[in-house]
């Protein structure tokens, strides 16, 4: 871009802006019935724990870490969007409709100098893994989820995403997928895109070769530069990981998308 740091001054004043939004339930999940169990609280939580910490007759252990069993309830509560402690579709859909807003106003006030791209993610940014998350109770179980992403019940698409994709589309300007996943899962991937509504893309990189040891950040950045080596100008980047955004051959604006399920460095 010509003029870099007045587009990131933009993306920053964007996100303050407080955009109407377009979601705020999660997805239906086909064969999945929602407990009707009610989830402890925060408070409740806190409040028992504060009690049997007054109790003389109970001695106490030094707990340095929160429970993960209490920080899994909040998790999913926030996903469900109930108990009161924020809705992560309505969050996710807000930061969306900020990045359409920034993408817009970078494509009418500077003239990118080579052919503009926008760069997205995948898992947690472009597709959910909401529903298999939820069956796994929000934690990590790898021959379950494994078997899940290449299946077609992988292919729930994140509604803002969408939209962005096709603004983007529309103002010609080219889409790139870079994804952590492994070339082995390509033709699932590319199936599963286009069945949640993304049937064409300028680039689609998976893992291969030595790309499978390396951070999240560096890979990334090699696949960046290759989007840079054949003459494009990155005007957007999305992902839902910093080791999404990070690293080298960075784009003018950023999208830290959120997520409260996992960490990859």
């Amino acid at each position: 871009m010509r003029d870099c740091s007045s587009l990131r001054t933009l993306a920053a004043l964007l996100a303050f802006t407080a955009p109407a939004l377009a979601q705020s339930t999660p997805p239906a999940c086909p064969g999945i019935t929602p407990s009707t169990k009610p989830r402890p609280t925060a408070q409740q939580i806190r409040s028992i724990a504060e009690a049997d910490a007054a109790d003389p007759t109970i001695i106490l252990a030094h707990e340095p870490l929160e429970n993960f069993g209490a920080i899994r309830y909040r998790i999913a509560d926030y996903a469900d969007c109930t108990g009161g402690g924020g809705c992560y579709w309505a969050d996710l859909d807000a930061q969306y409709t900020r990045a359409q807003a920034a993408l817009k106003l970078a494509l009418e006030s500077h003239k990118p100098a080579g052919r503009p791209a926008l760069v997205l993610d995948i898992d947690e940014t472009t597709l959910s893994s909401y529903c298999e998350m939820q069956k796994e109770d929000y934690g990590y179980v790898k021959p379950m989820f494994e078997s899940w992403i290449v299946s077609p019940a992988a292919s729930i698409p994140i509604p803002g995403t969408l939209r962005l994709y096709k603004q983007a589309r529309a103002a010609g300007v080219a889409v790139f997928f870079i994804t952590g996943r492994p070339d082995e899962q390509r033709t699932a991937t590319a199936t599963n895109l286009k069945t949640a509504g993304f049937d064409s893309w300028a680039g689609l990189s998976l893992r291969v070769a030595a790309q499978k040891t390396m951070s999240a950040s560096e890979y990334k950045s090699q696949e960046r530069q290759k989007i840079l080596d054949a003459g494009y100008t990155i005007v957007m980047n999305v992902g839902d990981q910093w080791s999404d955004l990070d690293g080298t051959a960075r784009a003018a604006i950023n999208v830290k998308l959120p997520n409260p399920f996992y960490y990859l460095p």
